[in-house]
């Protein structure tokens, strides 16, 4: 399990991690190689692909560059604490805390750098194979797409760099139609090299999933850049065929053996630590394990998907709403806690009270509720501990004692194989085309999620709603649910309910309740009312349209770059 991969150690490699952002290549040059010293062989090019590595890895070993997703109707944050800026999102407020929108820029932009240097330099190398030099410059391709995908999303316009030519901060914003132009220029020219659709040489591959980005990878991402065209702003929805077939290539190379993919059997394995680097990834960012540090190149999001209260950071929570909308099955019972495990071993509702009665904050702040946040918590990222207190490589069990290490090597699952399918169900859909395949295959997701599957009736908004379901509580998916809720331009019902009276039931009245009274004394109870319970951040600003959808720019950006303004 204590494998390394992509760590730059190369003074040369640290040089080309950038930190500016629209001003490009304005630092001072003095002690770094030049791309043209640099570009000489196959460990020099494997060292900038290290470099480029090293930044998607840093864009989310931890929660800060998610911030803005927590604008999606799943995903809310802990009140107080250090949670300003996420929970200015998740009201759709301007942040006064804006590490949100500065790392994000940050990292995005210097993915971009590094695959530009990629791009630019690759085609030059001697003594690398042209095969080679196909596979970097797909990765590159790759990666400069996604990170503007990224962009575009959460800010609209923005600058364009793709040559790292020093612009002394002049960079007019490009409009979001042109960004998604170049999205797709990048991911066709990806597409071209011909990339393998399995991985065999060293730290290239992992177990049974692609560490570099494959010819499958790309095809499911230019499939989900289509239905965002064909989505908001640009409401293009001839798109949405266009979309359709890239998935279905996808399927199709599946079905037929040409690629890996397959969907975890089970839902108990698709988050399971056990099953880290497992064929249902299309695409998946890798750590390290470098277990009780502070290490670079681990992700800390075990850390930030737990309560706050059961030893975690509670950066990114369940939202009661959402939860109480899923439907039940083995997906609902893995993507939240059944129940929530206290310090003390007692496993409780996370609706339990103390004292039995329904749920109130006393005038000082407190409450009776057993769990202080009083609302479920998402699973994805958490892992039991061993006997030895170590990470367990088995499926997520909520009766079993947390691992509360900081760092760990859990995948980040960028783009798994169910939404594709998702994708490829609802976008066939809204073409018209593939229909009665495309229900085929989302039956297989649907199969693994519920006891009982539900019937389609209406294709699209059954695929739309699944691939929610899929990634409830996944900030760091390509297409998270903010991301989903973007396309359709519906993020203000999320707004409207949060503004509302917020009645909905989230627990019936005569619901059989695990609880444990203040001595931490386990007992039962029957709730003897319906729990309706609003969401602990009011939201009071006013919706300003695109302006509330948005993000702001990088404060920081805007005083560099005064041509960064809506």
């Amino acid at each position: 399990m204590k494998k390394k991969y992509f760590i730059p150690l190369l003074a040369a490699v640290a040089s080309m991690n950038f930190s500016s952002c629209s001003d490009f290549l304005t630092e001072d040059p003095k002690g770094q190689l030049t791309p043209t010293g640099f570009f000489d062989s196959q460990a020099s090019l494997t060292a900038a692909l290290n470099a480029l590595y090293y930044n998607v890895q840093q864009s989310q070993c931890n929660s800060n560059p998610g911030i803005p997703m927590c604008q999606g109707d799943d995903i809310t944050s802990t009140t107080g604490s250090n949670k300003a800026a996420y929970l200015s999102a998740d009201a759709f407020e301007v942040p006064t805390d804006t590490k949100g929108v500065q790392y994000l820029w940050l990292w995005m932009y210097n993915i971009i750098q590094s695959a530009n240097l990629v791009i630019d330099n690759a085609p030059n190398c001697s003594n690398v194979t042209q095969e080679n030099i196909n596979i970097a410059l797909g990765n590159a391709y790759y990666w400069r797409a996604y990170a503007y995908f990224q962009l575009v999303r959460i800010f609209g316009p923005l600058p364009v760099n793709i040559h790292n030519v020093p612009d002394n901060n002049q960079t007019v914003p490009s409009p979001v139609n042109e960004i998604y132009d170049l999205i797709v220029s990048d991911l066709l020219e990806a597409e071209k090299c011909n990339l393998p659709a399995k991985y065999t040489a060293t730290n290239q591959v992992i177990g049974n999933m692609n560490i570099y980005i494959s010819e499958q990878a790309v095809k499911s991402t230019l499939a989900a850049v289509y239905m965002n065209m064909a989505g908001f702003p640009m409401n293009k929805t001839e798109y949405y065929a266009q979309a359709a077939d890239k998935a279905k290539e996808v399927i199709d190379g599946v079905n037929s053996g040409k690629y890996p993919q397959a969907l975890n059997a089970s839902w108990a394995d698709v988050y399971n630590y056990g099953n880290n680097y497992n064929n249902e990834i299309v695409v998946g960012i890798t750590y390290h394990e470098q277990t009780g540090g502070w290490a670079n190149y681990d992700s800390q999001m075990s850390c930030c998907h737990q309560l706050g209260s059961l030893s975690g950071w509670g950066d990114f929570l369940a939202e009661r709403y959402f939860w109480a909308k899923y439907p039940e099955g083995p997906r609902k019972d893995y993507v939240y806690a059944k129940k929530l495990r206290t310090t003390n071993g007692t496993c409780v509702d996370w609706w339990a009270t103390v004292d039995g009665q329904p749920y109130k904050v006393n005038s000082d702040g407190t409450s009776n509720a057993v769990v202080t946040e009083y609302r479920p918590m998402f699973t994805g990222f958490t892992i039991n501990a061993d006997a030895a207190g170590k990470p367990a490589t088995v499926p997520y069990d909520y009766a079993a004692p947390y691992w509360t290490g900081m760092c760990i090597n859990k995948t980040h699952q960028i783009i798994r194989y169910a939404e594709v399918i998702c994708w490829f169900a609802e976008a066939s859909a809204r073409a018209g085309k593939y229909t009665s395949e495309a229900a085929t295959e989302l039956a297989k997701v649907q199969a693994r999620a519920y006891t009982t599957a539900p019937v389609n009736s209406d294709l699209a908004t059954a695929a739309f709603l699944e691939h929610g379901y899929e990634v409830a509580g996944m900030p760091f998916a390509m297409v998270n649910r903010r991301a989903d809720e973007f396309r359709l331009n519906i993020l203000k019902e999320a707004y409207d309910y949060r503004t509302g009276p917020q009645s909905y039931v989230l627990v019936p009245k005569g619901t059989v309740t695990e609880s444990m009274d203040k001595n931490g004394v386990p007992f039962t109870y029957t709730t003897t009312a319906d729990v309706v319970v609003a969401e602990n951040m009011p939201v009071t600003a006013a919706w300003q349209g695109d302006n509330s959808i948005y993000q702001i720019y990088p404060p920081k950006e805007v005083e560099k770059n005064p041509n960064l303004k809506r």
